[in-house]
């Protein structure tokens, strides 16, 4: 007994001092906050779409799309018991976007609060008793973004025609998430993490259909001084393919360069993380996301990189 409560110490002092810290885009894989600590932060994305694709190949872009996301992610963390914390997680997106449609110029410029993310974790195999450490999660994104603010249903030849596009902030539904991470500490300074989640999305407000979603994360961080880390991840995104069905005018859908995603498409992110006190209590990172491979299921654009930055602070 008091072997085991040693070891649990231990693995836990061994967390919260650990230079190496969790890569900007895995979710901490299976680690969770220490029972009564918070952790607090920050992270911004930023991407630009500018190119179209369809299946495994770019094509032209034939409507001059320009896009830009700026999405801003609040992001709290409570440790509720020894091996479970609750996490909420607040976007704030700003959408802009112009393409030629014929004769006409839409443009779009959407911004507000998105949905809230509401996720619990667990812990199933302690890193004190197996080494590594492995959780379970399940959570729910709320319907608290708006769906009508700015929203365009169809560009302006075409009113009165049911054409949906993925420019609103939420989607007006409830979706479910279930999850399942690793984490391993190769010793202080090296950390690998892993993370699964599936995400249900039932249809949309406006009849739009935004696809299942399984996305995989995988990461390996090492601190090379007290104060640098350096790390790289995959990062991996399957959607299903939106089924619009008899919900909006297929001739003029196919046309339109707007698209939620649907397909695959795999990252690789490098990234810097700076700890001005030598410990994880403050730090602040950024990545470079590169589009690595693609698969589409219709034609859409994708970004080929996006920038990650993230602020955060364990209380």
């Amino acid at each position: 007994m008091k072997k085991i409560l040693l070891m649990s110490v231990v693995s836990v002092a061994t967390i919260l001092n650990a230079q190496a810290i969790p890569g900007v885009n895995s979710k901490a894989g299976a680690m969770v906050v220490p029972e009564g600590k918070v952790v607090a932060g920050i992270k911004h994305i930023y991407l630009k779409r500018d190119s179209m694709f369809n299946g495994t190949d770019e094509v032209k872009n034939r409507e001059q799309l320009d896009a830009t996301a700026n999405v801003t992610l609040l992001g709290l963390r409570y440790g509720v018991a020894k091996n479970a914390d609750i996490a909420v997680m607040i976007p704030y997106k700003q959408i802009k976007a112009t393409a030629k449609l014929g004769p006409n110029e839409v443009a779009i410029d959407n911004s507000g609060i998105g949905d809230i993310v509401v996720m619990g974790k667990y812990v199933v195999m302690p890193m004190a008793t197996y080494g590594y450490q492995l959780s379970i999660g399940a959570g729910v994104k709320l319907p608290t973004g708006s769906t009508d603010s700015g929203f365009k249903k169809a560009p302006p030849f075409a009113i009165g025609i049911n054409t949906p596009m993925p420019t609103q902030m939420g989607t007006g539904t409830a979706e479910y998430k279930l999850s399942l991470g690793f984490s391993q500490m190769l010793d202080p300074t090296w950390r690998v993490d892993a993370h699964t989640m599936y995400t249900n999305r039932p249809k949309a407000e406006h009849d739009y259909d935004f696809g299942d979603e399984l996305t995989l994360d995988l990461s390996t961080t090492k601190a090379l001084t007290d104060n640098i880390n350096i790390g790289i991840e995959y990062n991996f995104k399957y959607n299903t393919k939106t089924d619009m069905g008899s919900d909006t005018n297929p001739q003029l859908r196919k046309m339109l360069p707007f698209k939620a995603f649907s397909g695959s498409a795999g990252y690789i992110t490098p990234q810097l993380e700076y700890l001005p006190f030598g410990k994880p209590k403050i730090h602040v990172g950024v990545g470079v996301s590169i589009l690595a491979h693609y698969n589409l299921k219709e034609y859409q654009p994708l970004e080929k990189s996006r920038v990650v930055a993230r602020v955060g602070y364990l209380f």
